[in-house]
């Protein structure tokens, strides 16, 4: 399935991916390939893709999700690559909320 990352500065991710793991409100939440088509927004925390087992993590303040039948669109808010698990990634998204509530 395709999928673009994009924040309002950089373009972080556009290919194909086997599943994309991110949180909702509701939870986390794990896309493959048919999943149907959905619109949520993103809480801060991690949003990781996978390439058949490569696995990049990113770092997200929040955003909104889109997934129609041919692609999955992350728009998020703030936008970092953590090198490290989703777990990491998850534990950074979180951080850098609190970074910018305390400023």
């Amino acid at each position: 399935m395709l999928v673009e990352v994009v924040s309002p500065e950089q373009n972080f991710f556009s290919g194909e991916a086997t599943m994309v793991i991110s949180r909702t409100p509701e939870g986390e939440i794990g896309i493959l390939a048919g999943h149907e088509p959905t619109v949520a927004t993103l809480v801060p925390g991690g949003l990781t893709v996978d390439q058949e087992g490569t696995r990049k993590s990113y770092a997200i303040s929040g955003g909104v999700l889109q997934i129609t039948g041919e692609k999955v669109l992350i728009l998020g808010e703030a936008i970092e690559e953590v090198d490290g698990s989703h777990e990491d990634a998850v534990e950074k998204g979180i951080q850098m909320v609190d970074q910018e509530v305390e400023e």
